[in-house]
């Protein structure tokens, strides 16, 4: 499961423009995974289908 992963290794993700948001790829899937570290908890800000364009 991607959110366990992420919780174990949360700086797997590489960084992006936008400062402390970081993205991770969805395996097989066309999706990408846009999330935040926090104190205590690894905050996902969206999902993204790979092919769309980002809305900003």
């Amino acid at each position: 499961m991607v959110t366990t992963l992420l919780e174990a290794h949360p700086f797997m993700g590489h960084g992006t423009s936008v400062r402390h948001i970081r993205r991770f790829p969805l395996g097989t899937y066309p999706y990408l995974v846009d999330y935040s570290i926090g104190r205590d908890a690894i905050i996902v800000r969206r999902f993204r289908h790979a092919s769309r364009q980002p809305l900003s």
